[in-house]
Parts: C-alpha cells; structure tokens; sequence
C-alpha cells in the first residue's frame, strides 16, 4: 500500500495549524528538550531583527517542531528540502480552500482556482507543463529587450526624487518601480494601473492565508475576478499580434508539443507575475539601500566599482532577504539530509536564517561586496526556484546604479529603521526616508 495521501485529506489540518500559527505560536520544542527554543514570528522583537533567534535556531534546534509544523533553518537542510521533489508545494492552496470553507464565502472558486494553477503553487506533472509554457515567455533575451523599459521607468522616478532631494524611498521608487515596469511589459494602461495595483494588493494576501480575516478573502475574491476578466480580454487581443513585444503576447504564443496557455491560464501567468515579483522586487531595492546605508564602505567600493552592481543586490538577497519564508507538506514520508519527515507532515523553511548559516557563509552577519553568491536561497532553488528573479535583479540594479552615480551622498533622514508588518513571508522596510544629493552635471542616463 503506497503511503502517499492526496494533499485534500489535509486541507483542514493545514488551515488550522496554519491559523494556529497566527494566534498563538509562541512555543516549541527539539527531541527530548521542550521549550528550549521559542519561535514566533509575530513577536515584534523578531519583526525588527529575526537574525538572532534564526541563529539560535540553527545551533540549539534545527529541526524544530511546533504547533504540527518542522521548522528548518540550517542552509544544508533548506536547500535540500527546496530540492526535493516529494514534498509539495500545496499547502498555502489547502489552507485557502479551508478558509473559504469555513467562512462559508460565495464566489470564491476562482481564486480557488487561480491559486491551485498557478505556477508557484503547482506540483508536478502540472507544474512541469506550467513551467514549459510560461518559461519561454520569461526567457533571459525576455528579460534582456526589458532592459529599455526598466531604464525608463527608473529614470522617471529617480530623476523625480533628485529633484525634490528629500524622499522616502519606499513609497517613491521601490514601490511603484515594479508596478510600472510590469505594467509596460503587459502593455496595461496608465489610466488603469492605479486600480491593478489595489487589485494585486488584495490578491497578494493570499500568500499569508494564516493573517487573512473575512474581509480580505472578500477583497481578494473582488480583485481576482476583476484582473482576471482584464487579463483574459488582453489575452484576446494578443491572440492577433505577432511581435512578442508583451509579456501576454508571449504567454499566448508559447507551445509546448502542441499544448498552450489557455487564456485564463494567461490572465493567472500575468496576475501570478505581479503577485509574485512586485512587493518582492520592492523589498529587495529598500533592502539594498538598506544595507548600503549600514555598511558604508561597502558604498564607498561601489562608487568606485560601478560594476560591482550585480554583486551589491546579490549580497543584498543574501544578507536581507526578501522573502524570508516558504512551506512545503510531506504528501508522504520522506528523507531530509537523514532527518525523518512524516506523512503529511508542515515545513517552514527559514531562507532568511540559510542565508546567514555561518556553516556556508564567513562572516555571514556583515556585508560584503566581494563575497561569493553561488550558495544563497533567497530566490528559492531546484524546480520552484523563483520564475522572475532575474527581473527582480535587474530592476534593483537599475534602480541602485543610478541612484549611487548620479548623487554624492544618499543619508538617513532619521535613525529609526521600521519593517513592514502586514506579510509574515516578506521581510521589508515600510518606509526609508533619505536625503539625496546630487552629483554636480548628473542628468538623465547619467
């Protein structure tokens, strides 16, 4: 008899554990040592600076279960779970359907829908199909014809923010720097982009089903239903252009041994694709700018190297990364580097305290432009590695090399440092005033 269960057996156990988590995670235990260890991510201490218990963590309880779920935060034990393909990527699907069912909602099968076929929370063989099909609109030539349209849109607002000197750098670059740039590549009208933006904001809850309350599900079901009907009616448009210049473009023509993207499958790839890339993308350049402030010769490197650019972001993910958190479930009994993991069994796994496993990285609690990149997790890794980490690269190198060549100095406005609070997942900072000061005869593509 197979011991593999269908992953709708443990809808209701996810939902609860995972509203468990919410409302009352504060205790944990390793084999043999209750409450050694406390893991709760709510705990406003660990939403300022989540490092030092990540480090406790690695080195007093590495396989860390608590309320139904194993937490993990070893890098060797993370990378090995995202690798494996026996553990699914299901459990944020389950839980929402949990919490539809229990909240007794009408008019949620299509974010039901939209969440079980997307790419990020598909398994195979459906994921592979997904993954064929969408990869070739996400292509590095893709991303590299993009380069013009990212240019553009960092200089609009970098230029903006010289001109006016103070800034607080969130709200007027990082945050509508990815709106816009998908926008453009999804040719979505500048009328319309302010709505697609509250849209994606609604639907993006649905990353964080354990913090979701009647009135967000009811807030995402509103914006999935509408971005989908814009999406499927510029699906239909695009299925008479030729150019590819468009990310839905692209999406429609892809074929895969005579298989394609329905039109609805495009509008999910497009909603997915804000979903995914756009608070992401947004943490990872106040992040950046963040670390740079921390560490200012490493400013004072870049300055002098520009090309160490590329570097700068990629310590950045490490250093700060941006989605702190994924999950995976054990739809049956699995290995992990030796470790028993049941049937049915939750998995945090921790990529922020990866990331700074001093069994990997030297001196992982200080930035460095000169470090080595090859071992970090901050975009996932195996076969659910992140589809749009490369544009999310490219916009935050963009956007920093501009800010650094065209000013002289860039400085805190105050000393206090916030973090966003609304995503369990997401590590970033709600607001980053700064002053900026430009360098003598620096313009436009400067």
């Amino acid at each position: 008899m197979s011991n593999r269960i269908p992953l709708t057996q443990t809808q209701c156990v996810a939902g609860a554990a995972e509203s468990s988590v919410i409302g009352r995670l504060s205790g944990g235990e390793r084999a043999g040592m209750p409450g050694r260890v406390r893991f709760n991510p709510l705990d406003a201490g660990f939403r300022q600076d989540p490092y030092p218990l990540y480090g406790r963590l690695r080195d007093e309880a590495p396989y860390l279960r608590t309320l139904g779920m194993l937490v993990l935060t070893r890098h060797a034990d993370v990378q090995a779970a995202l690798r494996e393909r026996r553990l699914s990527v299901g459990l944020i699907p389950a839980t929402i359907t949990c919490g539809v069912a229990k909240l007794k909602l009408d008019g949620a099968q299509q974010i039901e829908q939209f969440i079980r076929n997307s790419i990020v929370f598909t398994d195979s063989p459906e994921h592979l199909r997904l993954r064929r099909l969408i990869n070739q609109a996400y292509t590095p030539a893709a991303i590299t014809q993009l380069k013009t349209i990212v240019a553009r849109e960092v200089d609009t607002l970098v230029e903006r923010a010289l001109v006016v000197g103070s800034i607080d750098a969130i709200s007027e670059i990082a945050a509508p720097l990815p709106l816009n740039v998908l926008c453009a590549w999804m040719d979505v009208p500048a009328e319309a982009r302010e709505q697609v933006a509250t849209h994606v904001s609604a639907i993006r809850a649905l990353l964080d089903p354990g913090m979701l309350a009647r009135a967000h599900y009811e807030q995402a079901i509103a914006a999935t239903a509408q971005l989908t009907r814009f999406f499927v009616d510029h699906a239909s448009r695009a299925a008479g252009l030729h150019d590819g210049s468009t990310l839905t473009e692209r999406l429609f023509a892809a074929r895969s041994d005579g298989d394609r993207l329905s039109e609805t499958e495009v509008a999910f790839a497009c909603i997915m694709s804000f979903v995914a890339g756009n608070e992401t993308t947004q943490c990872l350049i106040g992040n950046t700018l963040d670390m740079l402030l921390r560490f200012p010769a490493e400013t004072a490197r870049l300055r002098a190297q520009p090309d160490l650019i590329d570097a700068a972001v990629e310590e950045s993910i490490r250093y700060q990364t941006p989605l702190q958190f994924t999950k995976r479930v054990a739809p049956q009994a699995v290995e992990i580097n030796g470790h028993g993991i049941a049937r049915g069994e939750q998995i945090l796994l921790c990529l922020g305290a990866a990331n700074r496993d001093p069994r990997v990285f030297d001196s992982p609690e200080r930035a460095s432009l000169e470090r080595s990149h090859g071992a970090q997790l901050g975009f996932g890794s195996g076969m659910h590695a992140c589809l749009g980490g490369a544009l999310a690269r490219l916009q935050a190198e963009a956007c920093i090399s501009a800010l650094v060549e065209r000013t002289v100095s860039i400085e805190r406005l105050t000393d206090a440092v916030r973090w966003q609070t609304h995503s369990l997942i997401l590590r970033g900072l709600e607001t980053l005033p700064l002053r900026l000061v430009r360098r003598t005869g620096a313009g436009v593509g400067s």
